[in-house]
Parts: C-alpha cells; structure tokens; sequence
C-alpha cells in the first residue's frame, strides 16, 4: 500500500514528521501483513490534542476496499494511536469488518454496541500495544 502524509489542509506535512509518519506506517503495515496489498492510505496529521469535539485521537474512514483515510492527533501518543487505526485499515482491507460496522469476521452485530465492546476495537487495542512493542524493539536494536 501507498503511503501519503498531509495535513487536514491538504498541505504537504512537515518532510521530518512525514517521513516518520511514512516509516512507522510501513514498519505496522509489514507487521499486519498488509504491505503488499494495492491501495492508497492517506495519513492526516492533526496538529491538535484530538481530531474533533469529541475527544477522537484518530479515526480510520475506508472510502473503498483499497482506499483508506487515517487521522490522527499529534498532541496525543499519535505512533500507538496511527497502529490503532491501522489495524483498522488492515479489518476493512481484509473484509473482517464491514464499512458500516455492523459485520465482523462473518458475524452480524447491532449498532448500539459501547466502543468499548465492540470486538474489532478489542483487536485495535490488542494488537496497537503488540506493534508498539514490536517498533520500539526494532528501533533499538538499529
């Protein structure tokens, strides 16, 4: 998958942020064996504690099967936060969850579900806390 970094704007972001943004992504992209699918994720960097009013550190908005927009809040822990939403990257370019949430990994779930309970940001927090693990001991050991 391509990598593309901006701001909110459009506007190219900072070549330093960027090229860390692109490098972490590529390094959890490999980790969730989505590396070599087609396709485009447009990482938006937001130079603010949170992406809205409602206190969203990032969000992952699949505008197709190989077309993704990740967003996430610099002001925040924005690493875990960009390997959080790439797993959801990884659970729509998949099929593991529908675009409408209401289908994971063939089983049907209602709507109302609390954020906490819903079963594919259940993976998102596992598997954020295993590929910062992971990035933290690779970047050690170079």
């Amino acid at each position: 998958m391509d990598v593309i970094v901006t701001y909110p704007s459009g506007k190219d972001a900072n070549i330093g942020l960027a090229t860390y943004a692109t490098y972490a992504a590529q390094f959890f992209m490999k980790q969730l064996k989505i590396n070599r699918l087609k396709g485009v994720i447009n990482i938006q960097l937001h130079h603010k504690m949170f992406i809205d009013g409602n206190g969203t550190e990032g969000e992952c908005e699949p505008l197709s099967n190989r077309i993704f927009n990740v967003s996430v809040a610099l002001y925040s822990n924005w690493l875990s936060t960009l390997a959080h939403e790439l797993v959801h990257v990884k659970q729509f370019a998949r099929g593991e969850l529908d675009d409408e949430l209401t289908r994971w990994k063939s089983n049907k779930y209602c709507e109302n579900i609390d954020y906490w309970d819903q079963p594919w940001e259940k993976e998102a927090r596992r598997l954020q806390v295993k590929l910062m693990g992971e990035f933290e001991k690779f970047n050690m050991e170079e």
